[in-house]
């Protein structure tokens, strides 16, 4: 009953527009069990409040007029996030800054809403979306982890948004992100000052735009530096951590295996730390690592993580000025935002034993003015 009268409250606020959110987003907003939605449901429906679809989901009962105010109430002051996967499995940089971002958003009286779904993120996900978005209108969209065909999709229907990372070229959405091009192509130009010619960067299968910004800067940074005979390679993994194995597998057993990786995404830096120690491979004497993004866990390994930093709270506030361009409809020329990372120059890279070091990089290869480079964390 009390699970009935919240959500009788929330339907005579005009949280929601024609639908009620599915039963997994319900019960993951109100922290019950399904079973308990189901029956505060069912109370509902008798109550003449909702009409259960088959299929479809649950229908608000309002009078036509009433509905409409409901929903342009409810736009108003209404961001929606949009994830593949719930908070709590996603890579703890996300949660923290989906919680500043909250808090921002709070603070300037509008609500953030979290859905989340694999559903949502397939090649063709027009029906899932479809849905979702008649189901809770939102006065804008923020889409975390997305891929062309979301992306496309809320282009096509003129659905408010913003990309939280990089936005797909042809799709001129608004788009926050680290400058991941900067980035590689900076730590490319770091293994080769070092004296490495075999370099490599290992990364999970993805179709993200970030990681091919990741791929051109990496690719980029060793074609444009003076050692001709440096090669870099792209490796990719199945984003699992035995097929993260094989493809490292493959990787080290062949002939011209690289001497320096640069590893993107924090967690499967473990896995190739883990992986090189079963091997007997020193870190940085034998194989030095880089971690392309960074996390707090990584302060804790030794030696110290050579990565790229940027505070979560940064990024959160970055999506709130998107946030109010969207709000007072200026999305245009300044759509783009890429925030530069900070290098922490940790001791997990090192110069190749028995080499020279090369030369000072080139000034293409030198950090740009506002990527700011700090000390490694010691434990």
């Amino acid at each position: 009953m009390q699970v009935a009268a919240r959500l009788a409250a929330e339907i005579k606020k005009g949280t929601w527009g024609a639908w009620l959110p599915g039963e997994r987003t319900l019960a993951n907003t109100l922290q019950v069990g399904r079973k308990t939605l189901r029956k505060a449901l069912g109370h509902l429906q008798r109550d003449g409040a909702i009409e259960t679809q088959h299929g479809r989901g649950h229908r608000l009962r309002r009078k036509k007029g009433a509905a409409a105010t409901a929903i342009a109430t409810n736009a108003e002051v209404a961001v929606g996030l949009l994830t593949p996967d719930s908070i709590e499995n996603l890579r703890p940089y996300t949660a923290l800054w989906v919680d500043e971002l909250r808090a921002l958003l709070f603070e300037n009286g509008v609500r953030l809403a979290t859905f989340c779904g694999h559903r949502f993120f397939t090649g063709r996900p027009e029906k899932a979306l479809t849905r979702l978005v008649a189901q809770n209108p939102q006065r804008c969209w923020v889409l975390a982890h997305s891929n062309r065909h979301i992306q496309q999709w809320f282009h096509e229907n003129g659905i408010a948004c913003i990309i939280a990372g990089s936005s797909h070229p042809g799709l001129p959405l608004p788009n926050v992100d680290l400058d991941f091009f900067a980035i590689c192509r900076h730590a490319a130009g770091e293994m080769l000052r070092l004296g490495h010619r075999q370099v490599a960067l290992f990364m999970r299968q993805s179709d993200r735009a970030g990681d091919l910004e990741s791929e051109r800067g990496f690719e980029d940074g060793v074609r444009r530096s003076p050692h001709r005979s440096a090669e870099p390679m792209i490796v990719q993994h199945d984003g699992t951590v035995d097929g993260a194995y094989r493809s490292l597998s493959r990787l080290f057993g062949a002939a011209n295996a690289p001497t320096a990786v640069l590893v993107a995404q924090s967690t499967f830096y473990l896995t190739t730390i883990a992986f090189l120690a079963e091997r007997g491979l020193r870190v940085p004497q034998d194989v030095s690592l880089m971690c392309r993004d960074d996390e707090t866990f990584l302060a804790y390994l030794k030696p110290a993580p050579a990565r790229y930093a940027c505070n979560p709270k940064t990024y959160a506030k970055r999506l709130l000025l998107q946030l109010n361009l969207v709000f007072d409809g200026e999305t245009g020329a300044d759509a783009t935002h890429r925030i530069e990372g900070k290098f922490i120059a940790g001791a997990s890279l090192g110069p190749v034993e028995g080499r020279r070091l090369a030369a000072p990089l080139p000034a293409s290869h030198r950090l740009p003015k506002n990527l700011k480079t700090a000390p490694s964390h010691r434990a």
